[in-house]
């Protein structure tokens, strides 16, 4: 929650973060920077001596040239801005024109595109939402007009043309196969090349790698796994869930999982990994049998046998990472990207069988649907930004399948002129 100088919650973004937000399911990170984004819109009436609640109450929104000082503003750097004037404090002295001189300035720290885009796409929806609050007494369609009008244009003004957000590309975010596999080898328990030294880290390291490689599943819902959560008999499997606000969890950002629960099957070997680690390692950690999350800290300091966190898990990385400078395009989430590439290569290489009639081809409906699910995504859809690899490579394939039959095509041609 937004609060004021005496620690009482501002109403207006408490009512959005719980009514647009909270109860919509959003992750805790997604709220805190929506508010974020709101306080920006807030600091931005206080330097422009606006109250957008008195505003909106009488039916005056927004124009053209308060959406532009706004686009502007936005793109700030909130971190480098000036403190804010108050009432009470001395007017800034102003310079005649005929005393005014050419000088330097320093350029205005500012956000990247992505950020900003973000940022105004939130207060869109934050005014949109103020607006309607506000108003909701009259039932007007001139009001409803009004911030439809006044929504439309700001979210116009949004940044355009913006980069992928991890600047380069497919490759990016799905490294190459090789790298993936080289990593693993390294993470693995016994590789002489492991930076980690204590046996119990490499094999809770290994096992953390071997989940993300294996399931696709997001950086906090591998946090979030308890051990009730694992099935580590015949057929292993983990069931993810959602754990939101478990009295269980010590940590200040609890990670948790982002989208629906799901049950995911595991190799052998994994699962064999997991039930040493339970019983070998764990166990010995005497702090952690006060809670039931799987992957804990093993560094002997006030963190010990505590569920480790996501900016531990970054360090993990971060020290892989040193060993070969070819792994610095991995991290968690390139896991789950790199999953879907290989469950859509696996796909294909099942239907070349069943073109041949020794299985039953997957649909482009049914690969959907086995895509959402193991994803947990709700929107089938939602799954395109992880099989964009899988697609540049196919149509990589198939432009050169067409240029063969070209250069074939000409071959046949220039042989029977040369006949002739």
């Amino acid at each position: 929650m937004l609060h004021d100088a005496s620690g009482v919650p501002l109403f207006y973004p408490t009512l959005f973060a719980t009514t647009q937000l909270r109860n919509a399911g959003a992750a805790v990170n997604t709220i805190r920077n929506k508010l974020s984004d709101i306080v920006v819109l807030m600091r931005w009436e206080r330097s422009n001596g606006r109250d957008l609640n008195t505003e909106f109450s009488c039916g005056r929104w927004l124009s053209l040239a308060d959406i532009e000082s706004l686009r502007d503003f936005a793109k700030l750097d909130m971190r480098n801005m000036a403190p804010e004037r108050r009432p009470g404090d001395a007017e800034p002295v102003l310079v005649d024109f005929f005393e005014a001189r050419i000088g330097s300035s320093l350029a205005v720290a500012s956000v990247g595109g992505q950020q900003h885009f973000n940022r105004l796409s939130t207060i869109a929806d934050y005014l949109e939402f103020l607006g309607s609050v506000l108003t909701s007494h009259r039932q007007s369609s001139d009001s409803a007009s009004g911030i439809a009008q006044m929504v439309a244009t700001l979210r116009k003004h949004r940044p355009r043309g913006l980069a992928p957000r991890f600047g380069g590309g497919d490759e990016e975010r799905s490294p190459p196969t090789a790298i993936i596999e080289r990593f693993m080898e390294v993470g693995s328990e016994d590789d002489p090349r492991n930076p980690v030294r204590d046996p119990g880290m490499r094999l809770r390291n290994a096992i953390l790698f071997g989940l993300l490689f294996n399931t696709g599943m997001r950086i906090g819902e591998l946090l979030s796994l308890r051990l009730d959560q694992f099935d580590l008999g015949h057929a292993p499997t983990v069931r993810i869930k959602r754990n939101q606000d478990d009295v269980h969890d010590s940590r200040r950002y609890q990670p948790v999982a982002k989208t629906k629960e799901r049950q995911i099957p595991l190799p052998d070997e994994l699962g064999s990994m997991i039930q040493r680690y339970i019983m070998q390692v764990r166990s010995k950690v005497k702090p952690a049998r006060r809670h039931p999350y799987l992957i804990v800290s093993h560094r002997k300091d006030r963190t010990w046998g505590h569920p480790l966190s996501v900016s531990t898990v970054r360090q993990i990385f971060k020290r892989m990472r040193s060993v070969d400078a070819e792994f610095d395009c991995i991290h968690p989430h390139a896991f789950r990207h790199h999953f879907n590439y290989r469950l859509s290569a696996e796909i294909d290489k099942r239907n070349r069988k069943g073109e041949q009639g020794a299985t039953a081809p997957i649909t482009e409906a049914r690969e959907l649907d086995i895509r959402a699910h193991l994803n947990g995504h709700r929107n089938k859809r939602s799954g395109e930004t992880y099989n964009r690899r899988h697609i540049r490579e196919s149509s990589d394939e198939a432009a050169r399948m067409v240029q063969a039959g070209m250069a074939n095509k000409d071959t046949i041609k220039g042989g029977a002129g040369e006949k002739q």
